[in-house]
């Protein structure tokens, strides 16, 4: 059965029997594309009222799942703390800052008009590079896709402007490699309110509509218009047990002497939905707060080498040139990992095709061969009957005795000719033959290495996966979860917002005057919230320091009372 699978780079094609399960095919996309930290993605669909249904733990065989098949995505489905911290390889961090940069694109992620223009700045350092005006193609940049729709319709500003406000803070990232410019990217957008939150219209017991937002520091209440500001928050830290029956999602706290919360969902399958993202982040919640696997320790290990290597050489070469140098050679060193697979069976396919040719070329030759003996056979017959003629035809004249031996001669040199030609020939037969056997035998050694890496990455396999796959196996039919219990030491602070770096705060200060001068009346509800955090000095983790204040018990009277 063929399957379409779009990421945010490409979209792949795989050809799967039809008892494949959904998790099979996520864990093959992973070893395709070169992913290690497989725990922030998923694959998912969209059904029939548009929800997101993910499959990357599911036991549904691509059988059961033939009506979707051309529409799977590999997505980023859990959402770190701190990415700068968490993040460990240039190709997760390359797939988070495409699915973030899309979704602040399309105002998935709502972002303000100043914010906006610092980041189009990043996605082009990351994309191009330094900027330099002798390369950097002006139109390419005019016809990307930048600034949310919505920026440019609330301002009274022309297409150069913005432009011009764009590359100037582009300028300002002189040096700057791909991955620390998308992790600067990453470590903005984490501010900003809407990001890592996965919104479900719910009701408490009251029947007010309100919003469910599923994070990685915990459960958040919003109020339909506000999706900024969360009312009510309960930390991951405070939650023992999700479960649900139908409709009724039922949350227990971990402090005894509060009641269950409990809330209402618009379906079964959302429950199960919130269910799924709901364990998910708890589990890495909790994996956050120990110490990291030896797997994990060793991908931590290799990455900060690679970067302390990458530093030591920023600094020895401090010229434009060999910075621009480095930064393409490592973005092909990072990539080859996630061509690894791809180049290894085009390798395969172009043995193969070699092989064919080599065979065809070889029985080609051995037809001709066997044409060449037969010529020789047929001159050597005519030959033998020349000289039989010339034995019966001694009564012959003597001129036509001589044209017959100048005909046995002529007949001479040609079959010596096609002797020569046939051992030629069997030369070359043998020779081929030798280089058929050369490439068998090299693509037996080939294929008993591939054989024996494919064996060692599936006993790896097995070996993390053990553990988890029995609990894998029975989750996705489970209405119920205990989750895991915090270590006694674990860390509970919440983050802090990322500063704009100290070159672009002038600049950036500059542009949120001119913002403020062009903005024109169509002011969004959104906007009009951010403006209002802005004046009370509110951000992202100092509302959720606030709204998290006393204890678990007073804050679901707050849900229920809402």
């Amino acid at each position: 059965m063929k399957v379409i699978v779009r990421t945010p780079h490409h979209e792949s094609e795989l050809e799967a029997v039809p008892k494949t399960t959904g998790r099979e095919v996520f864990q093959t996309m992973c070893r395709s594309l070169g992913i290690q930290e497989s725990w922030y993605f998923g694959l998912m669909y969209r059904g029939a009222d548009n929800e997101e249904i993910w499959i990357d733990k599911s036991k549904k065989t691509l059988k059961d799942l033939q009506k979707v098949l051309a529409n799977f995505h590999f997505r980023v489905k859990y959402y770190p703390e701190e990415v700068a911290e968490e993040l460990i390889e240039n190709i997760t961090i390359e797939y988070f800052f495409l699915q973030v940069k899309s979704a602040i694109l399309k105002d998935e992620i709502y972002c303000p008009a100043d914010t906006c223009v610092l980041l189009a700045s990043y996605s082009l350092q990351a994309k191009y590079g330094d900027y330099n005006k002798d390369e950097i193609n002006e139109d390419a940049v005019k016809k990307q896709t930048l600034l949310p729709e919505r920026v440019i319709k609330q301002h009274k500003l022309e297409a150069g402007e913005w432009e011009k406000n764009i590359v100037s803070m582009w300028e300002k990232h002189r040096g700057m490699d791909k991955e620390d410019t998308m992790l600067e990217y990453l470590k903005l957008a984490q501010n900003l309110e809407m990001y890592g939150v996965s919104y479900f219209p719910i009701k408490n017991k009251k029947g007010t509509d309100v919003l469910l937002g599923v994070t990685a520091l915990g459960l958040n209440i919003y109020k339909p218009e506000d999706r900024l500001n969360p009312t009510v928050s309960f930390p991951w830290s405070e939650i023992k047990n999700l479960k649900y029956k139908g409709i009724k999602f039922v949350i227990k706290p971990s402090d005894k002497n509060a009641k269950d919360f409990v809330i209402f969902t618009s379906g079964e399958k959302i429950s199960k939905h919130i269910l799924q993202l709901g364990v998910g982040n708890h589990e890495l919640y909790v994996r956050r707060r120990k110490p990291d696997t030896p797997e994990v320790a060793k991908m931590k290990e290799k990455a900060n080498e690679m970067r302390k290597n990458k530093l030591v050489i920023r600094q020895k070469y401090n010229t434009e040139r060999i910075a621009r140098e480095e930064a393409e050679r490592r973005e092909t060193m990072y990539k080859q990992q996630l061509e690894q697979m791809r180049a290894e069976m085009e390798r395969k396919q172009a043995n193969l095709l070699e092989a064919e040719r080599t065979i065809r070329r070889l029985q080609e030759q051995l037809d001709d061969l066997k044409r060449s003996k037969e010529e020789l056979e047929q001159q050597r017959g005519e030959l033998q009957q020349m000289m039989e003629r010339l034995e019966q035809s001694k009564h012959l004249e003597e001129e036509e005795k001589q044209k017959l031996e100048e005909e046995i001669r002529a007949k001479h040199e040609e079959v010596r000719r096609i002797n020569e030609e046939v051992q030629r020939k069997d030369e070359e037969t043998r020779r081929l033959q030798e280089e058929v056997e050369e490439a068998r035998l090299r693509e037996e050694e080939f294929r008993r290495q591939q054989e024996e890496e494919a064996r060692r990455r599936e006993e790896e396999e097995r070996r993390r996966e053990e553990e988890r796959r029995q609990r894998e196996i029975e989750e996705a039919n489970r209405t119920e979860h205990e989750l895991e219990t915090l270590p006694d030491d674990a860390n509970t602070t919440l983050p802090e917002v990322v500063q704009v770096n100290e070159s672009l705060k002038e600049q950036l200060k500059n542009l949120q005057n001119q913002l403020n001068e062009t903005r024109t009346s169509d002011e969004s509800n959104l906007d009009r919230i951010h403006r209002i955090n802005l004046l009370e000095g509110r951000d992202k983790y100092k509302t959720l320091a606030d709204i998290r204040r006393g204890n678990t018990l007073r804050r679901v009277e707050m849900f229920e009372n809402m």
